[in-house]
């Protein structure tokens, strides 16, 4: 893995003596993030920018967050927190605005591209209106109405592309890669039953139901929650609850690797995995955090089961 970093008076520098890696990239998180720690005799100077290459693929692309520098009697040591470039569509509010029938694309020309970035999102739009509220950051305006009319993530790349998450199309086995530890999470304390929800303040009681069928395979407990839709514009009601309901089932299986080395696969790749624990298929990579230092190099992932919930909705 190679390290570049370029100063506040334009030298460019590639680290030779680090001490310790950590990479993470998560894809509940805007951000990417990379620290290091590394001998002060590699560079002079204030650190503004970072680059790290696996060979030849650029996989973190970033701002210098935080910078130290330490000495004790075996020398001085430099130590650099960094986020990846989307850390200035998180750190840059948006202008409160309502947009009337706009698509996703119309608002990243107008949130990101002045900040360097461009959308490789496809079409998605809506025939309502979409307000940006006071406080919103740029990513969280462009994110949220990513959200409510997909349900699906966006993410930034190494280029600055913003795309859209999708599942890989093929499963990967995770037999090939030198696995070190393994483990299995179920979580049953959070998934939810069913929300009883209305559409209008002035609605008598909470008459609508969605319901998950799933909880009857899992024999899950009864958890029940109430939704009250009025604040939201009409287009985002429904799907709120419905994205409500499948959000409480997102941890519910989780899968623990930690793996020798690093890995490459992307975010949203589906993977298989078999082992004395158990059989473990068609689990999505949600979260990787690669380390390095004088003990080796490791790669903990995190993968999740997606439920599909058998959701029904009526009314009483």
């Amino acid at each position: 893995m190679k390290v570049v970093v370029n100063t506040l008076d334009d030298s460019e520098y590639v680290l030779e003596s680090l001490i310790e890696i950590n990479f993470t990239q998560t894809a509940d998180a805007a951000c990417d993030c990379f620290w290091t720690v590394f001998k002060s005799d590699d560079i002079k100077g204030e650190i503004v920018t970072i680059r790290v290459f696996d060979n030849d693929k650029l996989i973190f692309n970033g701002y210098c967050d935080t910078q130290k520098i330490s000495e004790d009697e075996n020398g001085a040591e430099v130590f650099f927190y960094a986020r990846s470039t989307a850390s200035l569509l998180v750190d840059n509010e948006a202008m409160p605005f309502t947009y009337n029938k706009p698509t996703a694309n119309q608002l990243c020309f107008t949130l990101a591209e002045p900040l360097g970035f461009h959308s490789d999102l496809p079409e998605i739009m809506t025939e309502q209106k979409y307000e940006i509220a006071k406080g919103a950051s740029c990513y969280g305006a462009i994110s949220r109405f990513v959200v409510l009319t997909t349900g699906k993530q966006i993410y930034i790349t190494p280029q600055n592309s913003i795309r859209l998450y999708e599942k890989s199309k093929d499963i990967k086995s995770l037999g090939k890669y030198k696995i070190l530890s393994a483990k299995a999470v179920i979580n049953r304390s959070e998934p939810l039953s069913q929300i009883c929800f209305k559409r209008a303040a002035a609605s008598v009681g909470y008459k609508l139901h969605t319901v998950a069928e799933i909880k009857n395979d899992f024999k899950l407990c009864e958890r029940k929650q109430y939704v009250n839709l009025s604040s939201l514009e009409q287009w985002q009601r429904e799907y709120a609850v419905l994205q409500k309901l499948k959000n409480s089932y997102k941890d519910y299986k989780i899968l623990e690797l930690t793996v020798s080395g690093y890995v490459g696969e992307e975010l949203y790749q589906r993977f298989s995995y078999s082992s004395k624990i158990g059989d473990f298929n068609d689990y999505i990579l949600v979260e990787k955090k690669y380390t390095a230092d004088k003990n080796g190099s490791v790669t903990r992932l995190i993968l999740k089961k997606e439920i599909d919930v058998k959701e029904i909705t009526y009314v009483d």
